[in-house]
């Protein structure tokens, strides 16, 4: 019987390795996971990632059905790429993610109205950050 790597031993296992293997680690998922390929690509600072995160986000957005959403946010698409505009805010661009967040606002009560759901609050959030500051 095997017993998997708890959190703790897999990120002890890959801070030993060599960075080349790691960079091409990712580069595998990035090439499999289009979202990972975004939050690499913003963090490395390409303006790109803003112009593809938004098309994730308003596609998720207009694929989004409130009726069929998972259970467990983490398989939630919509929650998914919200989740991503919060890691382009902390990569330095917060105005283009506020930007971001207003237009899928519009399109989500637009299509499902104030439905209170957790989705809307988090584009709210997101969208209203910018007034924040």
């Amino acid at each position: 019987m095997t017993t998997p790597l708890d959190d703790a031993a897999l990120t002890a296992f890959l801070e030993g390795q060599e960075t080349a293997w790691l960079a091409e680690q990712l580069m595998l998922i990035a090439d499999e996971d289009p979202i990972t390929r975004i939050r690499l690509t913003g963090a490395a600072g390409s303006e790109s990632a803003v112009d593809d995160a938004r098309a994730a986000v308003l596609s998720a957005v207009a694929d989004h059905r409130p009726d069929e959403a998972a259970e467990d946010s983490d398989d939630d698409a919509l929650h998914r790429v919200l989740d991503l505009l919060d890691d382009l805010a902390d990569y330095g661009f917060e105005d283009e993610t506020s930007d971001i967040a207003d237009e899928a606002r519009e399109i989500y009560l637009t299509r499902h109205g104030e439905d209170g759901s957790e989705h809307l609050a988090r584009l709210h959030s997101l969208a209203d950050a910018e007034d924040e500051e």
